[in-house]
């Protein structure tokens, strides 16, 4: 083909895969989201479209989402004249294209040719999490999408001054996951480790550290409005003081010796099954990509090493809530494609020792099949696991649809209008019954958290609450709270939905309870 046409085609193969990948993901299941985290962003949305406020429940503002920016633009989806759910996925699908060609631009970055950063562009289509991610309905792909965008800039401009714009993607992509917010200051070290200068980075970056801080000063301000800190209120749900600054301010001397040095190698090893799950080949070969890019000296960026070393010290330090595999990797998603690159960095290292080797007769024909062998084996990893990720997908939706979307229809049909209901899953349950909903886990209440204690089981401190608030239903996996579930004199029983086997959400049974204060 003539060379000038060859980008154009790589760029519309990736559009095609990309397209049919997610468009496929989306048809192995019924119309719906893998998780319930999906419809909170829709509900937030749906309220925010609707002049509402940005929260849970109408007219009260909440510190939720812990990706304002993607639940924005839900609420640009929410004005379209169709199926919000449809919309959405077409985004997701975008989103993943996106992503590819970002991928693909990284790795020319780094020095891949033509044919290995196309390879590097498919590999993160067909990557089985992101094409999961891509239907998700999460902000999984958009946080990546800027993460990725913000390292190609770095890359391109690392030899010279660095980008703002580069810095904008950066911050925005704090607003679609607060885990992206070590990619700034880590690129500050990068580029420190070559200036060496202090004045000389206070006048490279003085505009970045005061555009970065702008552009994150009113979700900021607004999370200690209407949250419990700083911090989107999920962080002090989930998180609470089980990291680093939560185990000093306790004086937890054993829960910082576990912060520092237990951990961060627990987020690691979990990072090196990430990484095995979504391609074996590309992960073996990534310790000799690592070395090949840290070789290069210091007038080549060693953003990429930093980060994937970084990323499980820091999460193990200061947010130590699950791990890269959770959920899909929705925390640890914007490593892909790093891990992606990296690994091909590794395989051409190989290969182009290999190569040197298959010179002349017989060696040469052996060097032109090896080359092909390494793509079937590259693709043919990630499209085996489509499959599988293909119905856990469906599986997936269907648990979602038949126990949360289930119990929120059934709600809006059973209870009247203006019925109040404490529940522990809060998506679809709010987003279908429309009913004012009371989170006892306390991500959309933060009021909750004073009632319980770290280490201590929930009920007792959620009864409490309860009993403060006196809500008309009660809605809980009895999993999660056996004592509550229990205390048939305040809650009884009317409605049950169990889902066997599950796989996605926290429990098999949703039970939903009409308390005694409902009858005052």
């Amino acid at each position: 083909m003539p060379w000038s046409a060859r980008p154009a085609i790589e760029v519309l193969l990736l559009a095609l895969v990309a397209g049919f990948g997610g468009g496929a993901m989306a048809a192995a299941a019924p119309l719906g989201f893998p998780l319930d985290d999906a419809w909170i962003h829709l509900q937030i949305a749906r309220n925010f479209s609707t002049g509402h406020g940005f929260g849970l429940n109408s007219d009260e503002p909440v510190s939720l989402s812990t990706a304002p920016l993607w639940t924005l633009l839900v609420a640009l989806l929410h004005l379209l004249p169709w199926s919000i759910v449809a919309s959405v996925k077409a985004v997701g699908a975008l989103l993943l294209f996106g992503n590819a060609l970002c991928t693909r631009l990284l790795a020319r970055e780094l020095g891949l040719p033509g044919s290995w950063a196309l390879l590097a562009g498919l590999v993160v289509a067909l990557t089985p999490r992101f094409l999961w991610a891509s239907q998700s309905g999460m902000e999984i792909l958009l946080y990546t999408l800027l993460a990725s965008g913000g390292l190609v800039l770095h890359m391109r401009t690392f030899v010279v001054a660095p980008s703002l714009w580069g810095t904008g993607l950066w911050a925005s992509a704090v607003l679609a996951r607060p885990e992206c917010a070590i990619l700034f200051p880590l690129a500050v070290v990068d580029r420190w480790r070559t200036e060496g200068r202090l004045l000389a980075m206070v006048a490279l970056y003085w505009k970045h550290v005061l555009l970065f801080i702008l552009l994150l000063v009113p979700w900021v301000l607004f999370n200690l409005r209407y949250g419990s800190g700083p911090l989107p209120n999920t962080f002090y749900a989930k998180v609470g003081s089980y990291g680093l600054m939560g185990a000093l301010a306790d004086g937890a001397w054993l829960r910082v010796g576990a912060a520092v040095l237990l951990y961060p190698l627990e987020q690691m090893q979990e990072l090196v099954q990430f990484s095995v799950e979504n391609n074996v080949l590309l992960t073996v070969a990534a310790p000799l990509g690592l070395l090949a890019l840290m070789r290069r000296g210091k007038e080549t960026s060693w953003l990429i090493p930093l980060v994937l070393i970084g990323f499980p010290i820091l999460r193990g330090l200061l947010a130590p809530f699950k791990g890269a595999t959770f959920q899909q990797g929705r925390y640890a998603a914007y490593l892909v494609p790093l891990l992606t690159v990296v690994g091909l960095v590794g395989l051409r290292e190989a290969w182009t020792v290999l190569r040197e080797q298959l010179q002349e007769g017989r060696a040469r024909r052996w060097r032109y099949w090896l080359r092909r062998l390494v793509w079937v084996c590259v693709l043919g990893n990630v499209l085996v696991l489509d499959l599988r990720q293909g119905r856990d997908y469906a599986a997936n939706v269907a648990d979602i649809n038949q126990m949360h979307v289930a119990m929120g229809q059934w709600l809006a049909a059973n209870t009247p209008a203006e019925a109040v209901v404490a529940s522990n899953d809060i998506g679809a349950i709010a987003y279908f019954s429309e009913r004012r909903l009371l989170d006892i886990v306390g991500l959309a209440t933060p009021e909750v958290l004073g009632y319980l204690q770290p280490g201590v089981a929930a009920d007792l401190g959620v009864l409490r609450y309860l009993e403060k608030t006196q809500p008309d239903y009660l809605v809980l996996l009895p999993n999660w709270y056996p004592q509550l579930a229990e205390m048939h004199y305040l809650f009884r029983p009317v409605h049950t939905i169990e889902v066997a086997p599950g796989t996605i959400a926290g429990g098999t049974r949703l039970v939903a309870y009409r308390t005694v204060w409902a009858d005052d």
